[in-house]
């Protein structure tokens, strides 16, 4: 096996590891709607069973499917990520004259 193909395999399994994590970091931020924080982990279950389908034999679905979906998951837990830390580290205005 090339050199290579043992460091795609590495870094796809980083990546999807990382996809994971992240949509249970995004799954834990109760102040979100719950369609909020359903939405990672359903992009990342989609894109996992657009990968399963080349065992199948249709591989134009994966290849269509899989990685964007990968990336959006990334992509959209990343960002609700930082806009839970801007609101949360936000100093209370509370003292704050009218």
């Amino acid at each position: 096996m090339p050199l290579a193909l043992v460091v795609l395999a590495l870094w796809a399994l980083a990546f999807l590891t990382f996809n994971t994590v992240v949509s249970f970091w995004v799954w834990r931020i109760s102040s979100l709607p719950r369609w909020r924080r359903a939405l990672p982990g359903l992009l990342l279950c989609a894109g996992l069973a657009a990968s399963l389908s080349r065992s199948a034999g249709t591989t134009t679905i994966a290849e269509a499917l899989a990685f964007p979906l990968y990336v959006t998951t990334a992509g959209i837990c990343l960002c609700e990520i930082r806009r839970h830390r801007a609101r949360s580290s936000r100093p209370d205005n509370s003292g704050d004259l009218a």
